[in-house]
C-alpha cells in the first residue's frame, strides 16, 4: 500500500507526464473537417498542355486553390502566402506537398498563360484549366463557385468572383482543412508539419 507521501509523489509524477503529453498535441490553425470530404478523381489540362489527373499526386498532401491570372488581389496574395508557408518546411516535407491552382477563368487562362503566371511564384505549382463546365464539376465537392462580373470601362473586360478559400487535402484525396483568405503562412506551415509528423 502507498503511504501518503508516496501517493503524493506518484500523483505529481503522473500529472507532470500527462501535462507533457498534452503539450505536444498540435493545435491546428485551419478549420479541420471531421469527417474529411472525399474528392473524386478528375482530369483537367495542365499548364504543360498535357492532361493531368489528381490521382497523379496520390500519396502527397495537396493544397488546392481556385483562382485566375487576371485576379487583382486575392489570388496573388494567396499564392505568395502558400509560397512563404512551404519555404518554412524542410526539403523532405516540401516534397510531400503539391499545389494545384485551378483556373476559374479558362477563357483567358490558357496553359501557356498559367505557366508564365505561376512561374512568378513557384515553378512547382501545377496550373490547371479546361472547359468551364468541367471546372464547375470539379468545384462541386469543394463547395466552391465562380462567376463572371462585367466591369465597365475596364481593360480586363470582366473580373471573376470566386471562392477564396485554400483547401488542404490529405493523401487520400479528402478535404481535411480549410483556410480563409489572409491566413498567416506560419499557421499553414505548422499544420502541414504536424500532419506529416502524424504520418498522414
Amino acid at each position: 500500500m502507498f503511504n501518503m507521501r508516496q501517493l503524493y509523489v506518484f500523483s505529481l509524477v503522473l500529472l507532470l507526464l500527462t501535462g507533457a503529453g498534452c503539450s505536444t498535441t498540435h493545435e491546428y490553425k485551419g478549420t479541420k473537417l471531421d469527417p474529411p470530404i472525399p474528392v473524386p478523381d478528375f482530369e483537367l489540362t495542365a499548364d504543360s498542355g498535357q492532361p493531368f489527373r489528381m490521382s497523379e499526386t496520390n500519396g502527397n498532401i495537396k493544397l488546392v486553390f481556385f483562382g485566375y491570372t487576371f485576379c487583382p488581389d486575392v489570388c496573388p496574395l494567396t499564392l505568395s502566402e502558400v509560397r512563404q508557408a512551404l519555404a518554412k518546411l524542410d526539403p523532405a516535407q516540401r516534397e510531400r506537398v503539391d499545389v494545384l491552382f485551378i483556373s476559374a477563368d479558362p477563357e483567358r487562362d490558357t496553359p501557356e498563360v498559367l505557366d508564365r503566371y505561376l512561374s512568378n511564384f513557384d515553378p512547382t505549382y501545377i496550373g490547371l484549366t479546361d472547359d468551364f463546365e468541367k471546372i464547375q464539376e470539379v468545384m462541386k465537392p469543394f463547395g466552391a463557385s465562380a462567376q463572371k462580373e462585367v466591369v465597365e470601362n475596364s481593360t480586363t473586360g470582366y473580373l471573376v468572383s470566386h471562392t477564396a478559400r485554400l483547401y488542404l487535402l490529405n493523401p487520400n484525396n479528402e478535404i481535411l482543412m480549410l483556410y480563409p483568405f489572409g491566413f498567416p503562412p506560419e499557421d499553414l506551415a505548422s499544420d502541414i508539419s504536424a500532419l506529416l509528423a502524424e504520418g498522414v
